[in-house]
């Protein structure tokens, strides 16, 4: 079976007869193709027609059934094309979402870029000064090291004195033993000597006794001369009558030596005075100055006092005249 085809036979004659073709669908699939396509393949058809006769041509059936597959192999892979270009603009959709979101990461990852910088500023900053810190620590551990040997001189310096002064206590030990051996010696030779003091004490005493019994044996031989001598001694040398005997006695709770009624120039008053064997402190002159006072606050009137002594050292002696007391001493008389 053949079909008459010529150059408009895909227009006017063509379509008139499609609906005696074999496959209807071949023109729905023409008119569901890409416009380009479509033209494409018409111009195909349309170059095969006008290589025949300008007039009705007749075409074999394989050759329009080889054409027919084409069309379908065409309208095929035009369907193929366009899932693949809807894969492609689901896939460039995804892309792009892709891309977005990696924008946004991007940009995220540039501020963390940028916090890094800085972070990483911060760090070096921290670094250099760690740095110095460690060279700080360096120089401090060199002087650390310095002072560790001078320490360690220092120690072997001190251990070589403890050695020394062990050496020196291990002596001073020694003389200590020595020492406390003498001392309990000396402890011994202590007691037999306070033995020996207690009894020189007791014969000592003996002795001050004596001493003392001779010392008043001798004021009172003293006294008993002045008694005796005292009276035209008075008279003779200072003009001073003794009215009545000179006696011992007692006034106001002090012991006089020598007391009297007497007169000189016409006036009467009491004599006061004491005996001593030796006039060299000043301490008697206060002695006598007491008694002085009690005897004018008990009996009033004038005073004349007297020292009786064997002998007076010249600084008591000017001292006495001072006060106006008379000093005699026993080789004047």
């Amino acid at each position: 079976m053949c079909y008459a085809l010529t150059k408009d036979a895909l227009t006017g004659r063509y379509q008139r007869r499609i609906a005696e073709m074999p496959s209807v669908a071949l023109m729905k699939k023409l008119s569901a193709l890409d416009p380009a396509l479509r033209d494409a393949l018409l111009a195909v058809m349309e170059e095969v027609a006008s290589q025949k006769e300008p007039r009705e041509e007749s075409i074999p059936r394989a050759a329009f059934d080889e054409l027919t597959n084409v069309v379908r192999r065409l309208s095929a892979a035009q369907e193929l094309t366009a899932q693949t270009l809807q894969t492609l603009a689901d896939a460039q959709a995804r892309t792009e979402q892709c891309l977005s979101t990696l924008t946004e990461r991007v940009d995220r990852l540039a501020q963390a870029q940028e916090r890094t910088e800085l972070r990483l500023n911060e760090l070096a900053e921290a670094q250099s000064r760690t740095e110095r810190h460690l060279q700080e620590l360096a120089q401090a551990q060199s002087r650390t090291e310095q002072r560790l040997n001078e320490l360690a001189q220092a120690q072997a310096q001190t251990e070589q004195r403890l050695t020394t002064l062990t050496e020196r206590v291990d002596r001073l030990a020694e003389a200590q033993e020595r020492t406390e051996k003498r001392l309990d010696e000396l402890a011994s030779a202590q007691i037999a000597l306070q033995e020996t003091v207690e009894r020189l004490a007791l014969g000592l005493g003996s002795v001050r006794d004596q001493v003392g019994g001779l010392s008043r044996t001798m004021a009172y031989a003293l006294e008993n001369e002045a008694y005796r001598c005292l009276p035209d001694f008075l008279k003779e040398r200072h003009g001073i009558v003794v009215l009545e005997r000179l006696v011992r006695t007692e006034i106001a709770g002090r012991e006089v030596n020598f007391f009297g009624r007497v007169r000189k120039d016409g006036h009467e008053g009491h004599l006061v005075g004491e005996c001593v064997l030796r006039l060299d402190d000043r301490t008697k002159l206060a002695q006598i100055q007491v008694t002085i006072d009690a005897v004018e606050e008990t009996l009033g009137g004038p005073v004349i006092p007297v020292i009786v002594t064997h002998f007076a050292k010249k600084d008591v002696l000017e001292k006495a005249r001072q006060r106006g007391i008379l000093v005699v001493q026993s080789f004047e008389w």
